[in-house]
């Protein structure tokens, strides 16, 4: 079972790494460095405002580090037909399950370290627990996830595998202990549960069946979740859209001229609005960031989240072009091609005008006592829309064409 186990952990992370290479793409790169610095930015000088004894730094530290312990679940790479394949071999799929057990911890750990080492600055400035104990009960508290999650695949009835709990509430009573009275006896009390769900998790799964529904159940649960970010950036295979009626936007379309040169206006302006992927991604992505640049002040910060996320809309929006490619009547019906580009852009500029103007109201209402800002941001995303839509497009589509 072990090697069977790294024939699909080799196989996951050969896909991993294909949709990383493709999110992680030299633009993006970019902005994110950019990004980085100003949110490494603004984080510095935030810090400077605050002091020891701040009210609601604990409460803020307990939600972040809620919200963090959830980051890496467990990964036993099962797939549907194993229910099926496998069962013979139902008694060594505790070896199966234990291997993926070790890749999730070193992955969640990882995970952990990494952002318990971005809030030492906040907790230095405004608390006096000691971040080391912190780090331990963290540590402690995603094993006990993890082995609680482990203990879910097999039919046993215990509450050490209730998700609720180990999810939530007991990392909120080890947190609150930790920042409220004393953070090495919140240590010790993560470390006492760990030990407990250890040893049950060492009896209760021995001779015991596989609970198959419950297994693959979170595994494709956990997938999608991967699969749901990557499709943020890039086409997932795995991922289907589904065509949904707007009629509350009818509106947009009727004002097309039905004529023959604006059959591609038509089609990917029906087609945009009624893919529930196309424009749920489009209208995801707007409301993160409105919701960032809500959060967010500054002179240069709002500028540079703007650009970046004005570019990841509209980047997202580029595979579109070539939906109607395999349509047989675009190329049965006396269609002139020649203004599928020009239709194609008319209508990525609308869309990425209506989040320009809608990032614009955002940073207007936040920043209203800094002009500097306003202006450039202003300038900035009409300066990226005209590039983007006539310069990086028609480049863009030109340069996958002549890969085909």
């Amino acid at each position: 079972m072990n090697s069977l186990f790294k024939k699909r952990l080799s196989s996951h992370l050969t896909e991993m790494l294909k949709y990383l290479r493709l999110v992680f793409n030299d633009y993006f790169v970019l902005a994110l460095m950019f990004m980085v610095g100003g949110l490494g930015y603004y984080y510095s000088g935030v810090l400077k405002d605050l002091h020891k004894g701040t009210w609601w730094a604990p409460l803020l530290v307990i939600v972040f580090f809620l919200i963090t312990v959830q980051f890496g679940r467990l990964a036993t790479l099962i797939e549907d037909p194993d229910y099926v394949f496998l069962l013979p071999r139902e008694s060594e799929m505790p070896k199966f399950f234990k291997a993926g057990y070790r890749y999730s911890l070193v992955i969640a750990l990882a995970i952990q370290v990494i952002l318990w080492f971005i809030s030492i600055p906040f907790i230095e400035r405004t608390l006096t627990v000691e971040t080391i104990s912190l780090l331990c009960s963290l540590v402690l508290l995603k094993i006990t996830w993890l082995t609680s999650d482990f203990i879910r695949k097999f039919k046993v009835k215990t509450w050490l595998s209730n998700r609720l709990f180990f999810r939530w509430c007991w990392p909120l009573v080890v947190l609150g202990i930790s920042l409220y009275t004393n953070a090495v006896l919140g240590t010790i009390f993560a470390l006492v549960m760990l030990l407990i769900s250890l040893v049950f998790s060492m009896r209760l799964t021995v001779n015991v069946p596989v609970d198959w529904q419950t297994a693959i159940s979170d595994e494709n649960s956990r997938m999608h979740t991967i699969y749901s970010f990557f499709n943020l950036f890039t086409d997932v295979k795995s991922m289907s859209g589904s065509v949904n009626r707007r009629k509350y936007l009818d509106w947009v379309v009727s004002k097309i001229k039905l004529k023959s040169e604006n059959t591609y206006l038509y089609l990917y302006s029906h087609g945009i609005i009624r893919d529930t992927e196309m424009s749920g991604l489009f209208a995801r992505l707007t409301l993160i960031g409105m919701v960032l640049l809500a959060f967010i002040a500054g002179t240069w910060l709002p500028v540079i989240l703007s650009v970046l996320f004005i570019y990841l809309i509209g980047f997202q929006l580029i595979p579109f072009y070539y939906h109607f490619d395999n349509n047989a009547f675009v190329h049965i019906y006396p269609i002139d091609r020649k203004n599928q580009l020009s239709s194609f852009q008319t209508v990525i500029r609308n869309m990425l005008t209506v989040t320009a103007v809608l990032f614009a109201v955002v940073v207007i209402l936040v920043n209203l006592h800094n002009p500097v800002t306003i202006i450039a941001v202003i300038v900035a995303e009409i300066l990226e829309l005209l590039g983007f839509v006539y310069l990086y497009v028609p480049s863009r589509i030109k340069k996958a064409y002549s890969k085909r």
